[in-house]
């Protein structure tokens, strides 16, 4: 199959950035490097390990309220000319609390007049919300009331893939009706993806919208996924998630050492340049807006693959 040759500039954003290069908090640097590479975008998650436990720095506090337009994190973001991308579960952890305050009061309104409406490029919903069972009352209340505070403000939201060994999906009718809530959960949302981590497959065991259950190989996942969503969606705004990491970068090294064999770690493997090239080109051609890359925050530092990849990958198509 040919790719395509040249796309259309997207918007690029990563989801965190290596270790090594926040570990200190100089935002100043880490925005000019984003900046410098082409990455327009960031969504300050700092988590660098998923298991045996989540582990994080704990900096997402420095871009949620209560703020101040003075704060180090905020001031660097409006000089840099990168935008932030605002996690929405840490603005509205409880969707039962969400329009308990007066809008002027809300932590998005602080929020936005911490960072300046200009260096926000959107918030996202819940995340993967219908398949962990967020109701859809609390996604159609975080989205309406965001649209209370800033009608202009794009709402994200990420929808999970099927994966094949998750009990959920192991029948073409649950896969159906899966689909069918994405569809009705994006309702509220401006902007709609999936979440898609394809390599190795034999750790992603990720089918498709169009598989019928069945495990697909990574040269299909994103164009599958995003040929779902433009015809199940043609009235959305476009995004993708895409992988960032390798799934033994979310593991903690002693836990991965005397659990996961060394041949299998040997086989875990990030993605290539060719394949995150591949994996974004898809997603462009499919007129996604917006591509995120996922999991950069567990990377130790900037020379741990694919952060190279990605940066090579901003300065060939980001703005």
């Amino acid at each position: 199959m040919l790719w395509p040759t040249s796309v259309t500039a997207q918007e690029i954003v990563v989801a965190g950035s290596p270790v090594g290069s926040i570990s200190d908090r100089n935002y100043a640097r880490l925005f000019r490097e984003l900046r410098a590479n082409g990455i327009s975008t960031y969504f300050p998650t700092f988590q660098f390990q998923e298991v045996p436990r989540p582990k994080s720095l704990g900096f997402e506090t420095d871009f949620v309220a209560p703020c101040s337009p003075d704060d180090p994190a905020f001031q660097e973001l409006r000089k840099s000319g990168v935008r932030l991308l605002i996690p929405g579960e840490f603005v509205y952890p409880d969707p039962h609390h969400i329009g308990h305050m007066p809008p002027a009061e809300d932590p998005l309104t602080q929020i936005i007049s911490c960072a300046g409406r200009d260096a926000i490029a959107g918030i996202t919903n819940y995340d993967e919300a219908a398949f962990h069972g967020i109701s859809l009352d609390a996604v159609a209340a975080f989205y309406a009331r965001v649209k209370e505070i800033d009608p202009s403000l794009p709402v994200l939201m990420v929808h999970g893939p099927i994966i094949t060994d998750k009990r959920s999906f192991r029948s073409k009718r649950r896969i159906s009706a899966y689909l069918e809530k994405v569809t009705t959960y994006s309702e509220h949302a401006d902007i709609v993806g999936f979440d898609i981590y394809p390599i190795p497959a034999m750790v992603a065991k990720i089918a498709t919208p169009q598989s019928g259950g069945a495990q697909v190989t990574p040269d299909r996942v994103v164009q599958d996924y995003m040929a779902w969503i433009n015809q199940a969606l043609p009235n959305k705004r476009k995004l993708v998630v895409l992988q960032g990491f390798a799934y033994t970068n979310l593991y903690e090294a002693t836990f991965l050492k005397a659990n996961v064999p060394e041949a299998v770690r040997d086989a875990i493997k990030p993605p290539t340049p060719d394949e995150i090239a591949m994996m974004y080109n898809q997603a462009s051609a499919a007129g996604a807006e917006m591509v995120v890359f996922w999991g950069t925050s567990s990377l130790p530092d900037s020379s741990t693959a694919p952060w190279p990849a990605i940066l090579e990958l901003g300065r060939k198509h980001g703005p």
